[in-house]
């Protein structure tokens, strides 16, 4: 039993657990939720019970390249938050989104050995698995969204593609040098994701994880016009499937009330925001009340509830000014030439930076990063 209960099966589970932050509760009269939970407890057994002390010497020469930008965020975060009062929302989020999320990847990092690596992506790939899995099951029964979209256990379609997308990275990776029996595992579950992630119709997170693929082959060198051609094909065939929706049609036509169109009109108040408020930001859990108090300012908007600007790097400005955002471009920089620069582990390797080019390239259009889960999967891309 011991050899069960560990820190690093805790670690494996809380991975798996990522979607628990949808189940709420209140410690204490704080608003939390399981994932924060789980969080916490993995930080509090590394720091009293783990039987490895913390090499502080070693830390800091490892994440060196990243304590500035990091630094930056959280300034960046913080001071906005206090500029704009919104002290309840904003330090919520920067707990839920930025604090536990970073410190849990120390923690993986810390306890999780080069050679396990692996597992961490496992467990993410089986939890993709099973929300696909429990997802189609809201599909058989009916359970979609007005416009015949596929949301699963999550409040929209778009999430739901967000959490299946980086499964595809980690599965084409695994597939190959697995058993046999690991292989049709990875072909039936892939299957299975593939499935759900189809009935999203997020086309941004097609388009996103099929360039992010062609990225990954360049870079590993196997690239050829038959992948090529395979991949565009495939992205012929999913789109040619949307022909007769009104989602694309609005979208091919250049509909006034098209996902783009409504995109287009966020931005546009995003950019008054920006005018306003470009040094110190709007704050943290902000941009809903200054969206509607900008609608004196445009035509009556397509979309009324928008949480977020459907952009990872304006949210990053808006929500921790422009401390925020360069902190968190220069954290991309010295991620991607580490990664890059590195020699170990190429499978592990792809499977990052297949990731990371997708949070980047869908976060051109949405908010890839700034949901609990979304938060946890890209810090833990720092812990490889």
């Amino acid at each position: 039993m011991k050899k069960i209960i560990n820190l690093e099966n805790l670690i494996y589970l809380t991975i798996f657990a990522l979607p628990s932050y949808l189940l709420r509760f209140s410690f204490f009269g704080f608003p939390t939720n399981v994932l924060d939970g789980l969080i916490a407890v993995c930080v509090v057994w590394r720091i009293f019970f783990y039987e490895e002390k913390i090499d502080y010497k070693l830390f800091f020469e490892k994440y060196k390249p990243f304590v500035f930008s990091v630094g930056l965020i959280f300034f960046g975060l913080t001071v906005s938050v206090l500029a704009n009062k919104n002290y309840a929302a904003g330090f919520g989020i920067i707990k839920s989104w930025f604090l536990l999320p970073l410190v849990f990847s120390l923690v993986v990092s810390s306890v999780i050995k080069e050679d396990k690596i692996k597992n961490i992506f496992l467990a993410y790939y089986i939890s993709a698995f099973i929300v696909a899995l429990v997802s189609l099951g809201y599909f058989f029964l009916g359970q979609i969204t007005y416009d015949g979209r596929l949301a699963g256990i999550f409040n929209s379609p778009n999430y739901l593609a967000m959490y299946l997308a980086p499964a595809v990275f980690i599965g084409c990776q695994l597939f190959f040098g697995a058993s046999r029996n690991s292989k049709t595992f990875f072909l039936i579950s892939g299957a299975i994701i593939l499935a759900a992630l189809y009935l999203t119709f997020s086309y941004a997170a097609w388009v996103a994880a099929a360039v992010a693929l062609v990225l990954v082959f360049i870079l590993e060198k196997k690239i050829n016009w038959k992948k090529v051609l395979i991949i565009i094909f495939a992205i012929i065939i999913l789109f040619s499937s949307q022909v007769e929706k009104n989602k694309f049609s609005s979208l091919a036509n250049l509909d006034e009330r098209s996902s783009l169109q409504s995109r287009m009109m966020i931005w546009r108040s995003v950019e008054k925001m920006l005018a306003d408020n470009w040094f110190w930001g709007i704050g943290a859990g902000n941009f809903q009340e200054k969206y509607l108090e900008n609608q004196k300012y445009f035509p009556p908007y397509l979309e009324w509830a928008v949480p977020h600007p459907h952009n990872l790097f304006l949210t990053f400005w808006l929500y921790g000014g422009i401390f925020g955002l360069a902190g968190f471009i220069m954290l991309l920089y010295f991620w991607f030439a580490k990664v890059l620069s590195t020699t170990k582990n190429s499978q592990l390797k792809f499977i990052a930076l297949g990731i990371m080019f997708y949070i980047l390239l869908h976060g051109l259009v949405d908010t890839t990063y700034f949901k609990n889960d979304l938060a946890v999967l890209f810090w833990m891309l720092f812990a490889i």
